[in-house]
């Protein structure tokens, strides 16, 4: 053990400076930063059970936090295209986003489409503390198996059927006209009389 003394605080027990400590512990800033993530989180329900196309849009989210600083945590904002460029299939963004938030890893203040103005989509993780301070909710505690298999067998195809119908027109499908098509015998006979 390292002689410590009384009167010099800058010390800690082993004899190293404060400074060193901090400077050794850390993220190097050649690498852009990094988020820990606990031994429980990994092993939980909510993170073992998640689809290929959930685990890449968590990964392009938690990229977007680091890439803040882990500062901006609740005013997370990821585009579509974003997604679909880390990787998520097109046509799952939508329900690997729902499948996060049924989960409890992500909580969606869900935007709108403006008249020429954006209003996005707003994220926050729930396993990191927020913009204000607050701590991690921690909110995939409460997955277990049986809620993740719920979410598989029922959740999954209700939320499509929501998502499906928010603030989308109906258009006619085009097999329905006012004048039926000529089946085929009736184009023979015609072809044929002349």
């Amino acid at each position: 053990m390292a002689f410590r003394s009384e009167r010099d605080n800058s010390r800690t027990e082993r004899g190293k400076r404060f400074s060193l400590v901090k400077k050794h512990t850390q993220p190097p800033t050649d690498q852009g930063g990094w988020m820990a993530e606990t031994r429980d989180f990994l092993e939980s329900s909510a993170y073992r059970t998640l689809s290929t196309n959930a685990r890449r849009a968590l990964d392009r989210l938690k990229i977007e936090h680091i890439g803040h600083g882990r500062t901006n945590n609740g005013k997370l904002i990821v585009t579509h295209e974003q997604f679909i460029s880390y990787g998520v299939t097109a046509e799952y963004v939508g329900d690997a986003l729902d499948e996060l938030d049924f989960k409890g890893l992500l909580k969606i203040n869900r935007g709108r489409a403006g008249n020429g103005t954006a209003h996005p989509n707003v994220f926050r993780l729930t396993f990191d503390g927020d913009f204000e301070g607050a701590a991690a909710t921690n909110d995939w505690r409460r997955c277990t198996d049986d809620h993740a298999k719920q979410w598989v067998e029922s959740v999954r195809d209700q939320r499509k059927a929501k998502r499906a119908g928010v603030g989308r027109k109906r258009k006619p499908s085009l097999g329905v006209s006012e004048t039926p098509p000529l089946r085929i015998p009736e184009v023979r006979r015609a072809v044929g009389a002349r």
